[in-house]
């Protein structure tokens, strides 16, 4: 079975021509990725001993906990496509709301 990548977070931010886009990107990624790992959605910390995110991080499917393969993949189309829609890179309520009408869902 083939080990599918659902983020590359270095690939996703590099996608943008424009630095503000670029660092939009990695606020949205950082933010998916703190919930994720907090809600164990991830087997792995994507963030280093300070709490920045490790811009190399790849999330494929084996990182994720079986909560997180039901999850992960539909939070983070949620969550890009509001943040694509509105620019509101740090509404962790609204990230939160997508969190738990999935997991009660």
């Amino acid at each position: 079975m083939k080990d599918i990548v659902l983020l590359d977070v270095r690939r996703l931010a590099e996608a943008y021509i424009r630095q503000v886009d670029k660092d939009n990107t990695l606020i949205a990624c950082r933010n998916l990725l703190q919930l994720s790992y907090k809600k164990g959605l991830l087997q792995k910390n994507p963030f280093d001993e300070k709490g920045d995110l490790n811009i190399d991080t790849v999330i494929k499917e084996s990182d994720l906990t079986d909560l997180g393969k039901q999850l992960f993949d539909d939070l983070a189309d949620k969550w890009f496509a509001y943040t694509d829609r509105t620019q509101k890179y740090d509404n962790i309520t609204m990230l939160e709301k997508y969190f738990n009408n999935l997991n009660n869902g």
